[in-house]
């Protein structure tokens, strides 16, 4: 383990490696920055680049980006009142009454040093639970790793914002999707309408682009959101330059004592958001959201949330952050991944020919551990960047999309067509992108249909294997204590996230106006 730690040391700490975690945090922060844009969205699009970069410098790159992006989104939201990914809702709350009041560089840095603590602590915790985790999975069979499979699909399309049945539709969806080519057990061909193209199944790479990326392409250049997007900027800028005639920007200085009076709130969040970052599908807005309400429930000064509250920033954002190690403990321990995110980090190490699971850490542990330091010090990467170039970043979201999305699409179509070297891998990503357009303009949620794409055939495999087993017998199923207690665990979770606490993921009405200090 000392051999392998020393060599994982010196892969993380390259040169080379740390120029990509650096290009990764700004272009992470930067894309966050933009509405509309995301850190998931540079990751998917980037998938191709493992094929041309040493293991340790690719899960560089996208590791600074998945750091960068977490916090980047609460740019836009604390400047304009537009969260730049979907996760910094929660922290737009606050964040932007607090900028109307006169204090956006207070509600930034807070935000800044609450994400890294989030996120750091997080980390540390994976680093610390995977291993064991992957010890107990080494010993689960057929049985144990179905009802796995079972929990994980059920979590995710049940907390996905409350919508059980889109959800559930949506798993089964993605799993149709993972059944397209060869029977994996008998060899078959089924669904495949007699395209011989089909045969090998859809690539990875074409579905996740094509879902994440050209969906959200297509409804950004669609007239209708760029008319909306002008006029909320235009309507935001039109209230600062009112606002802030009398701006002071000594008093805008986040203070030792301010500082101080919101780690209550910034350990609320990282506790709330490592904790939901562990189960998969959870999301990173949920965890803001609940971490925002618990902090307001012990505040000594809980009316100021919703007013401009620099705790209900640092709760927001450490909870949103705080996703970020925790969601890859399943995918490490169990081969599944926790999030949209962790699913598009499956992908990248299924590229590189390492298969996620209790595997992963034994048969790759140089690859693994030199990870585990790449996201340590790509927080402190992270916090001195950002802290540097925050007047900057607070600029980026002024930027035009009509410039942007041309550019990343044509990046999107490229980065497919290396990948596989097929067209036929651009038609199945243009086709998933019109398909994920459909499914957003209807309100169906996307990671519960990537999470049934990766994981339905180890599911399948699984069923079909415990089934061989058990002579047919479905209660054989049921054979295992791990699969009964994983099975009771899910209905328990499922019932809290959506009966218990459905009401701490509102997040209140804010208020207007420009009043006192934070």
């Amino acid at each position: 383990m000392l051999e392998s730690f020393v060599e994982a040391l010196a892969l993380a700490t390259d040169p080379w490696v740390i120029l990509y975690v650096s290009l990764g945090v700004f272009m992470g922060v930067t894309l966050g920055a933009i509405p509309g844009l995301s850190g998931d969205m540079a990751i998917a699009i980037l998938l191709p680049i493992v094929f041309f970069l040493e293991p340790a410098s690719a899960l560089g790159l996208l590791t600074g980006i998945y750091k960068g992006g977490m916090f980047g989104g609460s740019i836009s939201g604390i400047s304009f009142g537009v969260p730049g990914t979907p996760g910094a809702a929660a922290t737009t709350i606050d964040g932007y009454q607090a900028k109307l009041r006169g204090y956006p560089n207070k509600a930034m840095h807070t935000a800044l040093y609450s994400s890294v603590i989030g996120d750091t602590t997080s980390d540390l915790i994976l680093i610390f639970v995977a291993l064991p985790l992957a010890i107990v999975a080494l010993s689960f069979g057929p049985v144990e790793f179905f009802a796995l499979y079972a929990f994980a699909l059920l979590l995710i399309s049940a907390l996905t914002k409350g919508k059980v049945a889109k959800g559930i539709a949506m798993a089964a969806l993605g799993i149709l999707l993972a059944m397209i080519g060869r029977d994996p057990i008998g060899g078959s061909l089924r669904l495949t309408f007699g395209i011989p193209q089909l045969a090998g199944g859809l690539a990875l790479i074409p579905v996740l682009v094509g879902i994440f990326a050209v969906s959200e392409l297509i409804l950004q250049l669609a007239d209708a959101w760029m008319r909306k997007a002008r006029r909320i900027v235009e309507d935001t800028k039109a209230k600062a330059e009112g606002l802030f005639e009398d701006y002071d920007a000594k008093a805008d200085r986040l203070t030792w004592r301010e500082f101080r009076g919101t780690l209550k709130a910034t350990w609320i969040g990282t506790g709330m958001g490592t904790l939901i970052g562990a189960l998969p599908g959870a999301g990173s807005s949920l965890a803001a959201f609940i971490s925002y309400g618990l902090a307001q429930q012990f505040s000594r000064r809980r009316q100021d949330f919703g007013k401009g509250s620099l705790e209900g920033v640092a709760a927001a954002e450490a909870g949103n952050s705080a996703t970020s190690g925790s969601t890859l403990i399943p995918l490490f321990a169990f081969g599944i991944p926790g999030s949209a995110t962790a699913a598009l980090f499956g992908a990248a190490f299924i590229l590189m020919g390492m298969t996620p699971g209790p595997r992963l850490i034994y048969d790759h542990t140089a690859i693994i551990y030199a990870l585990f330091i790449i996201l340590i010090y790509a927080n402190l990467v992270n916090l001195a960047m950002s802290k540097v170039l925050l007047p900057v970043y607070s600029k980026v979201a002024m930027i035009q999309s009509r410039i942007l999305l041309p550019i990343v699409c044509v990046l999107a179509i490229f980065g497919t067509f290396a990948a596989g070297n097929s067209v036929v891998d651009v038609w199945v990503m243009l086709a998933a992108g019109l398909l994920g357009v459909v499914l957003r303009i209807y309100g169906f949620p996307l990671a519960p249909l990537i999470l049934g794409f990766i994981v339905g055939p180890g599911a399948e495999r699984a069923l079909r294997q415990s089934l061989l087993i058990g002579g047919g017998d479905w209660m054989h199923l049921l054979s295992s204590p791990i699969a009964v207690g994983l099975y009771a665990t899910a209905a328990a979770m499922i019932l809290l996230f959506t009966v218990i606490l459905r009401d701490r993921t509102q997040p209140p009405k804010p208020a207007t106006g420009k009043e006192g200090s934070p």
